[in-house]
This record gives C-alpha cells, sequence and structure tokens, in this order.
C-alpha cells in the first residue's frame, strides 16, 4: 500500500495486489456502513458520483475503486499479466476481497464499538453486476450479518452468445483507430439511446468512457468472453437480499429475459426493470436512486 491521503470524511488510497495500484476512494460519514460500487467495463468509479453523495446523506459511507487500466488503475506493466487467461471475473474478487479487507481494517480502528466483517452492500453495473454477485458467492456474509447486493445491467452469469467476436472486433478496431474516440461514441449509443434527459451530460459520459486504456479495456473484455456461473446461483441462499435490475433501454446486454433467468435461479430475490433507464443506471439518478434507496431499506 502507498500514496495515502486523507481527510476526516474521504480517503484516497492504493493498494497494490499482484503488482496492480489499484486506486480506492473511501468518503463519507465517519462509521457510516460501507456500501461498496463496482463500475462497468470502460467506465469508471465517477458513473456513481450521484449515487454516493445520496447514500452520504442517509449516513451510509461509499468505497469505489477504478478497474484495472481504468482511469486511475494503470494497467498492468509486466506483459506477461496482460495476457487473454491470467484474470478473470474470479481474480476480480479475489482483487476486491483484498481491497475491502484493506479499507476495513483501518476503518475499524475508528469503529472499534462496531466492527463489521461484511459491506452493508454491494452495487455493480454491466461486469460489475457480475462481480457484485460471483463476490457473494464467494465471500458470503457470516452467520448474523447481511450483505445486500443490487446487481444491475449485468450480461447475465454466463458468456453470451458470439460474445468473443463482438469484443474482439470492438479490440480490433482500437488498436486499428489508435485511439477509442469512435468506439467511444458507439458504446455511448449503446449505453445512453435516445432519447436521452434533458439534463442528461453526454460530454461527461465521454469523458468517462475515454478514461479507459486499451490494455484495460482487453483485460476486462477478455474476461466476459469464458464464463459460467449460471449453475452456481443457487450457492446465494439469501436471495431476500439480492435485487436483479435491468434498464428499460438499455442497448447493450441484449434480451432482459437473460437477467429474469438469472433473478429466477436466486430464490427469494426481487427482478426489477427500471424504466426509462439505459445500461448505466446510477447515471439516471432520478429513476435509479429511489429504487436503490427502497431496496437498501
Amino acid at each position: 500500500m502507498a500514496d495515502s491521503t486523507s481527510t476526516s470524511n474521504e480517503r484516497e488510497q492504493i493498494i497494490t495486489i499482484d503488482t496492480i495500484p489499484y486506486y480506492t476512494l473511501l468518503e463519507g460519514p465517519p462509521n457510516g456502513p460501507i456500501i461498496i460500487l463496482i463500475h462497468a467495463l470502460m467506465a469508471n468509479h465517477h458513473i456513481y458520483d450521484s449515487t454516493v453523495t445520496t447514500l452520504h446523506q442517509q449516513g451510509y459511507q461509499t468505497l469505489r475503486y477504478d478497474h484495472i487500466g481504468h482511469n486511475k488503475t494503470p494497467p498492468p506493466t509486466d506483459p506477461t499479466l496482460n495476457k487473454q487467461g491470467v484474470f478473470n471475473f474470479d481474480t476480480f474478487c479475489h482483487h476486491l476481497n483484498h481491497i475491502w479487507t484493506s479499507i476495513n481494517s483501518a476503518d475499524n480502528g475508528a469503529r472499534a464499538h462496531d466492527p463489521t466483517p461484511t459491506p452493508a452492500a454491494i452495487i455493480g453495473c454491466s461486469i460489475g453486476g457480475v462481480l457484485a454477485l460471483r463476490y457473494h458467492m464467494l465471500y458470503p456474509p457470516p452467520p448474523g450479518h447481511i450483505t445486500k447486493i443490487l446487481s444491475m445491467a449485468a450480461p447475465g452469469m454466463s458468456t453470451l452468445p458470439n460474445s468473443a467476436e463482438k469484443w474482439n472486433a470492438r479490440i480490433e478496431k482500437w488498436r486499428a483507430d489508435g485511439t477509442n474516440k469512435d468506439l467511444a461514441s458507439a458504446t455511448l449509443d449503446r449505453w445512453f439511446p435516445e432519447p436521452r434527459p434533458k439534463n442528461f451530460d453526454m460530454e461527461r459520459a465521454r469523458r468517462i468512457v475515454e478514461s479507459c486504456t486499451l490494455d484495460g479495456y482487453e483485460i476486462c473484455a477478455w474476461a466476459t468472453m469464458n464464463f459460467d456461473y449460471t449453475d452456481q446461483l443457487y450457492r446465494i441462499t439469501d436471495g431476500q437480499n439480492v435485487m436483479v435490475l435491468a434498464g428499460e433501454k438499455d442497448g447493450n446486454i441484449g434480451p432482459k429475459e437473460v437477467l429474469v433467468d438469472v433473478s429466477q435461479r436466486i430464490e427469494g430475490s426481487k427482478y426489477v426493470l427500471l424504466e426509462g433507464a439505459g445500461h448505466i443506471p446510477p447515471m439516471h439518478p432520478d429513476v435509479f436512486e429511489p429504487v436503490m434507496l427502497e431496496f437498501l431499506g
């Protein structure tokens, strides 16, 4: 761990895991329950800027981080790590657990009266939605503790048909162009189809998308090309604490029936089709945040 700065309400930390210096940001009321927020591929932690403000007003702390090669977390410097098959969703979950353990251990110095072994909630978008559910399988809360899981806009819990073909074509376009500007435009059109809300800031969304590096894009895209946790969803036995959410206008993940199926495999979970939202529901705060707060209780 290095390069740590802190204030009473905000603490940035660089947490190095397997040579990857992850950027992390803990914010909110001291001693508040911690909610982890996981962003989408080709995005960064800023998709949750409105979300964290709302959660802080409700007394929660929030923990955000950037994926490998996204925004403030650089791609690997070791070329042997930037190869297909090195990283997968389980690797990302192990890294997340390392981040959580490091942050929680440090934070419990101020929370000695009420230490907690598990976050209050994990909210994930797109691949973050996959990670939220997979993390819950690998690191379930111990008896007597609850972690609520809000998985949104996930591409199911197994590789979608033609996924490798689509991702490889996008990677090759980025390489050929030498920039992700055209790919960013196509991505934003899928994520936020017309008509968009009047107050939607497309330039801000573009800055978020263009903060991704090609190496980071490849590493996360490769993880989506070969995974299948569908038959392990039965391991989630506290489905009453799980919400599976799809954006009504999401043009990125395909048929919403994929997420209906995920929810049906988790006994007791709730499925929500969020009216007016695209692939990044947190950037539609007017419709997303009331649903989120109701779920968190």
